[in-house]
């Protein structure tokens, strides 16, 4: 900062304190606080000969409280290089004292470390410190070393795939060799791999035991706020995998529009998948980790889906610069996706959201930081509607993704065979998955039997009692228009 002059003065008395501002009468035990505040954040001023009414009182001993600050300023941790400017208004003195944006945070006084957030200068608890350290440290969180994780919870099929999917040939080479050539691996030693929490998070067994906050939330809301969950899906695998079952959940759960342009019917989902996926992983790649209270969460309602990611844009990212240029939260994690052809390196996601967004001749999507990073894709109205000619299958507003997947087959034939099954006859879990090849019900026939009562596509035979053991399951009229439409369908 130049020295302020006299007139500068008066306009920063009439402005009054905030954000890079603080008036003092005299040096008193505060000021530490002050000079740490102001050096954690962008810098700052502090005026001595000021009162707390905005105005000029002077100091009476100018030698005096220059050899103070100075002092005070030495006597921070790290030491603060502050410029200190004695000023002459009227007949009183005053001294500026400028405090730069400090290049070694956090820094610290003997009482703490505190950060100016408006016209306060206010003292971080222990987990604010935590992440202010990460957000603003060279060191990534994605670069950390996992101290607890081993060999014994590397996930060998993971990595393999990974070789696979980025078309890397490791000709004999050591799988550790390879994990360090990638960036994955810390120090060397003779006892144990040091492994990164990017390794943890694409090639952990179960990632979440390290990193509890490494999930993806999917959930489908009945409306247009959180009151009423249709269904919901908490993601605990690595990122790559994570990233593929919250696009399937999605394109579970949002309408199809058919066209066809050869000999070929195109299913495309009301919201470009392109830009879906590339919000997705933005969200992943992108995250603050250190937020541990809080995963990402991907949000279907009947309006729109939104897209969350914890911890806002990375440092040194202002919102206004958004699609122009990036900055990686995440190096490690953006350079594994690249390799997975992904992403691309340069960072373009968002330019792309919006460019795919404009082909697709959607709603263009909405971009909120507020703490959290927000991908709003608001749905086209026309999907709303119970019946449009651009969309050559007629939609009600509820329609299910369960239903939407019968008719077209996204959920899987596995839905259309338990229909055709219960055309006749009354059949439990066991009986459904014995005509399905079966040995037992799996996961996967349970949840997709209770997505298929929630449509009101099948009911039980024995409502008060859903889980017991004589349980059993018939077609409704529901499930029997569509059967019946599937059948037209075939015939076609």
């Amino acid at each position: 900062m130049s020295i302020p002059t006299e007139n500068d003065i008066a306009i920063l008395l009439s402005t009054g304190e905030g954000q890079g501002l603080e008036f003092k009468r005299s040096v008193s035990s505060s000021v530490a606080r002050e000079m740490v505040a102001f050096a954690n954040a962008e810098g700052g001023r502090i005026i001595f000969g000021v009162d707390d009414k905005n105005r000029v009182v002077g100091i009476d001993e100018v030698n005096r409280t220059t050899s103070a600050v100075q002092s005070t300023a030495r006597n921070c941790d790290p030491p603060i290089l502050a410029a200190i400017h004695p000023i002459k208004i009227g007949d009183k003195s005053i001294l500026v004292v400028d405090i730069p944006n400090g290049h070694k945070k956090p820094y610290a006084c003997h009482d703490g470390y505190f950060l100016r957030i408006g016209a306060t200068s206010q003292k971080m608890n222990r987990d604010e410190l935590v992440r202010f350290v990460q957000k603003n440290s060279p060191i990534h969180f994605d670069d950390m070393i996992c101290p607890s994780f081993t060999s014994n919870d590397f996930d060998e099929k993971a990595y393999r795939s990974f070789l696979d999917r980025a078309h890397i040939d490791t000709g004999g080479i050591d799988s550790l060799d390879v994990l360090r050539n990638l960036g994955l691996l810390g120090p060397k030693n003779d006892v144990e791999p040091v492994y990164k929490n990017a390794t943890v998070l694409f090639f952990g067994k179960e990632p979440v035991r390290f990193i509890r906050q490494a999930i993806v939330t999917c959930v489908l809301f009945a409306g247009t706020d959180k009151s009423d969950i249709l269904d919901r899906k908490d993601l605990d695998g690595n990122l790559a995998e994570n990233v593929r079952q919250a696009m399937a959940f999605l394109k579970r759960h949002l309408s199809l529009r058919y066209e066809i342009k050869t000999l070929v019917r195109e299913e495309i989902l009301e919201l470009p998948e392109q830009a879906l996926r590339e919000a997705l992983l933005n969200a992943v790649s992108h995250r603050d980790y250190s937020i541990s209270g809080a995963v990402v969460m991907v949000e279907i309602y009947r309006d729109r889906v939104e897209i969350v990611s914890p911890g806002g844009l990375p440092a040194g990212l202002k919102q206004s610069e958004l699609g122009k240029r990036s900055v990686h939260r995440n190096p490690l994690i953006a350079d594994m996706f690249h390799r997975l052809g992904e992403v691309e390196r340069v960072g373009s996601g968002i330019s792309r959201i919006l460019g795919v967004a404009k082909a697709a001749d959607v709603p263009v999507p909405v971009f909120e930081t507020n703490g959290f990073f927000s991908v709003i894709f608001a749905k086209p109205e026309n999907v709303r509607e119970k019946t449009d000619k651009k969309w050559n299958v007629p939609r009600v507003e509820t329609k299910s993704g369960v239903e939407s997947g019968v008719e077209s087959g996204v959920e899987s034939e596995m839905a259309n065979h338990i229909l055709v099954f219960l055309r006749k006859d009354t059949l439990g879990k066991k009986e459904i998955a014995a005509k399905l090849g079966k040995s037992k019900p799996t996961r996967y026939l349970n949840d997709l039997v209770s997505k298929m009562i929630d449509a009101k596509l099948i009911k039980y035979t024995i409502p008060d009692k859903p889980n017991s053991s004589m349980q059993r399951y018939l077609l409704t009229k529901k499930g029997r228009g569509i059967l019946k439409t599937i059948s037209s369908r075939k015939k076609r």
